[in-house]
């Protein structure tokens, strides 16, 4: 279930309307079981909610980030982000009259110990004289993963194109251009001075290298490795 910290302090100081307005907002927030959202007062310098999403990304009861604020949530920070994570929110609350979100990306360790990647997304808003900011933390731990084996398989991409361009030789070259222009091996031939076979044998070698089926496919392969032309 959602937590709350602190209402007391704002109906001491007659905040009873602040806290209409964000009980408002955190009906809305109950409804997430997936997207963690918390709300802090700037000025106050603490939490006064968060959803029930924070057992499901970090685990565990919310209650010690409404106690520990945010020295809690930065100890569950990669070490290697932490310093920087505080010093960009501090510096966001800082200057508090910033418009429009403001968004990390970091890494949390939760209490069963695993790696999360979270996606952190901040908007300041002014009621009743008070800076709040509302906070989303969204999980995005198979995202990043799914971004990763894609960017692994452009990189063996490229690294294959590079290592495929090396075994092409300056002739096996200039067969190519000739082929795109749509000259025949015959043609090959009589402007390279070479044996209608030979020209036949680079084409062949060609078709091979780029692991294609036809002088089609050839040429649109070859065509996106600029390195050739």
């Amino acid at each position: 279930m959602a937590r709350y910290g602190n209402h007391t302090t704002l109906f001491a100081t007659g905040k009873t309307a602040l806290l209409s307005k964000i009980s408002e907002i955190t009906r809305a927030c109950d409804q997430s079981d997936s997207m963690m959202v918390s709300i802090y007062l700037v000025k106050k310098e603490y939490f006064i909610y968060c959803n029930r999403a924070f057992k499901e990304v970090i685990g565990g009861d919310c209650t010690k980030l409404l106690q520990g604020g945010w020295e809690y949530w930065f100890s569950l920070i990669n070490i290697e982000e932490s310093v920087q994570v505080k010093n960009k929110i501090f510096s966001l609350f800082s200057s508090p009259h910033i418009k429009g979100s403001f968004v990390l990306k970091y890494h949390v360790t939760n209490v069963s110990g695993e790696k999360r990647c979270i996606k952190h997304e901040i908007l300041l808003y002014n009621l009743e004289n008070q800076i709040i900011a509302v906070n989303y933390f969204s999980d995005i731990t198979i995202k990043e993963k799914i971004e990763k084996c894609l960017k692994i398989a452009e990189n063996y991409k490229q690294d294959t194109s590079e290592e495929l361009i090396k075994t092409i030789s300056p002739r096996e070259k200039e067969v190519l251009k000739l082929v795109a222009d749509g000259y025949s091996s015959k043609q090959i031939a009589d402007r390279l001075f070479i044996s209608n076979h030979t020209a036949i044998s680079h084409r062949k070698n060609l078709i091979e290298k780029f692991n294609v089926k036809n002088t089609a496919q050839l040429i649109k392969r070859a065509s996106i490795n600029a390195e050739l032309w």
